[in-house]
């Protein structure tokens, strides 16, 4: 059997917020079903099926969830996709990672 020693942080951490979903996330969940519910009322009104509906309020629902709960960066994405569109942002590697003896 392998030891493992763990801090007390670890059993004292708490779930934050509904189902363990940081209060952020819950706001771009509530948000995508906003948004879907009325994706399905408009898209009925043309007569589209409902499979082809559903596929589009699934994609559409993933993409808005997402951008609340993938953190690149330590941010939610939307923040990351708007701070990466300021032209000053500028990602440099640290000098043990440059190529001195590069073959080109």
């Amino acid at each position: 059997m392998i030891k493992v020693e763990l801090t007390k942080n670890v059993f004292n951490q708490r779930g934050g917020g509904l189902f363990g979903l940081k209060p952020i996330q819950i706001v771009f969940a509530v948000i995508a079903m906003a948004v879907g519910g009325a994706t399905v009322l408009w898209l009925m009104q043309y007569g589209l099926s409902i499979d082809l509906i559903g596929w589009i309020v699934f994609i559409e629902m993933t993409i808005i969830i997402g951008l609340g709960v993938v953190r690149p960066g330590g941010k939610n994405l939307f923040s990351f996709l708007l701070s990466s569109l300021k032209p000053d942002t500028r990602y440099y590697c640290r000098e043990e990672e440059e190529f001195d003896n590069v073959l080109l």
